[in-house]
């Protein structure tokens, strides 16, 4: 049989790791070669990064119930520099740039913190977010053990610490990790000497911990000659499905992470700023955990690569991780958001401050799980499968066995052999068997009644009737424990459990004909379709599934509310017992009428002579917005429909938002802006891209059509009601 997987039964020697720490109410955090374990026991974290700066405060509690509400248990942030002191000894911790309210709210909802405290930290602001008169000052100086330098790294870390103070675990607060630098040695990063850049490293470390920043972990970016000290922090990896930063305007090549590997390691991050092409690890990697970081939960635009990370991509790379052997899930970004106002400059990266990429000046969409304005992609939907899924075995998965198929994919072009490989705790012999048949911009083939055979040493399984249509993947338990019941094998995902009963999830075809292998008595199972699965949100004790897959559902004070655009929608409710319920939320239906009228511009003049006889560089409308029932809705977003390279939003002459054309409508959130009765438009044309060295072209992932025009706008409207 070509597809075999043979499992050992056995685990690597777990060897503790010098780093803990324990928690106001005693729970003690370790990790060894292996997982993160508290109180002796493994767990699995799913944290998701949300740049509290670049989201305005009286929303942090909603996204971040949102993320709760997603499956994410970490929120990690960056404090970016430039955003708090981005004039010499003026530090600005107020309105969203309020570091301690966000960690306050954090605490409230009750959400654990991975705080990237830099100095350095990219995230694509500017200088990577190093003020501008720190660049001038120290220039090549920067990110080394330069006196001058630290001076200021220890300013800005005593800064952080007095943000931060009684927000630590220890001390009750949500910060449970700490993140130092980010990328060093990859993309920069001080002296030569690697063991330079280790001791820069240590220096970091000694210097938090003199800021009061004490924690269970610390961590620092690993991939592509990333700098880790063993022992002192841990290696995080990641992987993006695409490289908008990338230095070309053609097609990637089909990527590796769509492969199972263990301790993957993504070449193509950071690759616009990385120093060398290739770099080996600086950490032993059966001394450390396979943890992740920036698994990416979409891709930002750049001015010359419009890439398009489909839904699919973006469940089918975690999934690879996971069943890769990782033992956090990590995304950057899961929030998208928008920059704040800079005091001398805007604060995005940009090919004016030396960097190889223009971002828009505001947007941080990412185009990932939750969107820059605040609503939930599909991505959302089927990353929550996953995270269901570990909330209740990732002890399970944390200390399991990963073992690979004898027969490999050649390699990411190999659309044909089975990807798949199995993780198997061996203690408990339950396992969990990883499928993924999908390979972004590819199309791989369809599975009707396949099969995997798991060879033990002491019996062989076979776990068959599968069936994969192309672009899906799945999770199939084995050897698993229902209530009182026991799960030889199934055909049918593993989604999460309420007491003794097991929901699980399939294609049309698996639903139709779920094939479950009992040992004695049946267990109490459900089998959602994909679909269902992909909008199934768990709150308390229930189980909830929404009608529509960009509606959300969150927990606050102790009530449940639907968040929608449809004014009627159907929620279907589980428990534990007895049969689902369906309830029909019903809010007041909102019309606010929009109109556009067109600006006349000396566009073409400012263009100078040489636009004679050419289109305008860009055209200008008018947006009038009616009446907000403020009371009758929750948001309302502006959707354009328009043609051209980019966009903008002004509102009395500032610039309020903007976009770069990736063949998406846009959805511009307007409570933020405090409902204007009227905006200005400004499309630029597709024959005035942002210069760039690849001849002013522009690569994209979905079909754009060129021209300068607004083809349309209209209001839709959001809304919030109590299940």
């Amino acid at each position: 049989m070509d597809n075999t997987i043979r499992i050992t039964g056995k685990m690597r020697e777990a060897v503790k790791l010098p780093m803990c720490g324990k928690d106001s109410q005693g729970n003690l955090y370790e990790v060894d070669n292996l997982s993160l374990m508290k109180n002796g026991r493994r767990f699995l974290p799913v944290m998701g990064e949300f740049h509290f700066s670049r989201y305005e405060p009286e929303d942090w509690e909603e996204e971040l119930l949102k993320m709760k509400a997603g499956g994410i248990t970490v929120t990690a942030t960056y404090v970016f520099w430039i955003h708090h002191e981005e004039r010499r000894g003026e530090w600005d911790f107020g309105g969203c740039r309020d570091l301690r309210g966000f960690l306050e709210t954090c605490r409230r909802v009750g959400m654990q913190v991975w705080l990237r405290i830099g100095p350095w930290a990219h995230g694509e602001c500017r200088n990577g977010g190093f003020p501008d008169w720190l660049t001038e000052e120290f220039g090549s100086r920067l990110r080394s053990n330069d006196p001058g330098y630290l001076k200021e790294v220890r300013r800005l870390y005593q800064k952080i610490g007095e943000q931060a103070a009684g927000e630590m675990a220890k001390d009750g607060g949500p910060i449970i990790g700490i993140q130092l630098e980010n990328e060093y040695g990859h993309c920069g990063g001080g002296p030569s000497s690697q063991e330079e850049c280790m001791e820069h490293m240590r220096t970091l470390k000694r210097m938090a911990l003199e800021a009061g920043m004490e924690v269970p972990y610390y961590t620092s970016t690993g991939w592509g000659g990333g700098i880790v000290v063993d022992g002192d922090t841990l290696p995080v990896l990641g992987g993006y499905v695409d490289a908008p930063w990338a230095e070309h305007v053609q097609e990637m090549p089909a990527s590796a992470n769509f492969l199972f590997s263990s301790y993957k390691q993504d070449e193509n991050i950071g690759s616009d700023l990385k120093r060398q092409e290739s770099r080996q690890f600086t950490f032993d990697i059966s001394r450390n955990p396979y943890l992740t970081a920036e698994l990416g939960g979409g891709l930002q635009p750049t001015s010359h690569r419009r890439t398009y990370p489909w839904p699919e991509d973006i469940e089918a790379q975690a999934l690879c991780m996971l069943g890769g052997g990782a033992n956090l899930l990590g995304y950057y970004m899961y929030h998208g958001g928008i920059n704040p106002e800079g005091k001398e400059t805007t604060l995005q990266e940009s090919r004016a401050t030396g960097y190889n990429n223009d971002l828009p000046v505001k947007s941080y969409d990412f185009q990932t799980c939750i969107r820059e304005s605040g609503e939930v992609n599909e991505s959302y939907g089927r990353l929550r499968r996953l995270h269901l899924l570990l909330q209740d075995f990732g002890e399970e998965l944390a200390g399991s066995e990963t073992c690979f198929p004898e027969k490999l994919p050649e390699s990411p072009e190999d659309l044909h052999t089975l990807r798949t490989t199995a993780r198997v705790n061996p203690e408990s012999r339950t396992g969990f068997l990883f499928i993924n048949n999908h390979q972004r911009k590819r199309r791989m083939e369809e599975r009707k009644d396949a099969a995997v055979k798991l060879v033990f040493p002491e019996r062989e399984l076979v776990i068959d009737h599968l069936f994969l249509k192309p672009g899906s993947c799945a999770v199939i338990p084995f050897s698993l424990p229902v209530g009182e019941a026991f799960l030889e094998k199934t055909n049918a995902s593993l989604l999460c459990r309420l007491g003794s009963r097991y929901f699980f999830y399939g294609s049309k075809e698996v639903c139709e004909n779920p094939f479950y292998q009992w040992r004695g008595e049946a267990g109490d199972v459900v089998t959602l379709t994909e679909e269902q699965a992909a909008r199934a949100c768990r709150l308390g004790d229930a189980l909830y599934v929404t009608e529509y897959q960009d509606s959300c559902l969150i927990e606050q004070e102790g009530k449940i509310y639907l968040i929608s655009s449809h004014a009627q929608e159907k929620v279907i409710c589980y428990r534990a017992e007895g049969g689902p319920k369906v309830f029909t939320v019903k809010a007041q239906e909102t019309d606010v009428p929009v109109r556009f009228t067109p600006l006349e511009t000396d566009a073409e003049n400012r263009a100078g002579s040489e636009a004679v006889g050419k289109a305008a560089e860009y055209c200008e409308y008018e947006v009038c917005i009616g009446a907000v029932p403020v009371d009758k809705l929750h948001q309302l977003y502006l959707e354009a429909d328009y043609v051209g390279d980019r966009a903008e939003l002004y509102l009395d002459g500032r610039l309020a938002d903007d976009w770069f054309t990736n063949g998406e409508t846009w959805h511009a959130a307007l409570k933020r802006f405090d409902y204007p009765a009227s905006l200005v438009l400004r499309i630029y044309s597709s024959d005035s891209p942002i210069p760039n060295p690849y001849d002013n072209q522009v690569y994209y992932d979905l079909p754009v059509e060129k021209g300068c025009a607004l083809r349309g706008v209209k209001a839709v409207a959001e809304y919030k009601t109590e299940l």
